[in-house]
C-alpha cells in the first residue's frame, strides 16, 4: 500500500513537471513546476527509511 502511494505521488509529479514546459501561460508553468515539485519531494519523503 505504501509502495503504491509512493509511485502515484512520484508519477503524478513528473506528470506535473513535464506538464509544466509545454504550457505557454507562465504563471501556469510556475504553478505546474511547483507543484510537480512538492509532489516529487513528497514521494522522495515517504520513501525515506525512518
Amino acid at each position: 500500500m505504501n509502495f503504491l502511494i509512493i509511485a502515484i505521488v512520484f508519477i503524478l509529479g513528473l506528470f506535473l513537471l513535464i506538464s509544466g514546459s509545454h504550457i505557454k501561460n507562465n504563471i501556469g508553468a510556475k504553478c505546474l513546476y511547483f507543484v510537480g515539485m512538492v509532489n516529487v519531494l513528497l514521494a522522495m519523503y515517504i520513501a525515506w527509511p525512518k
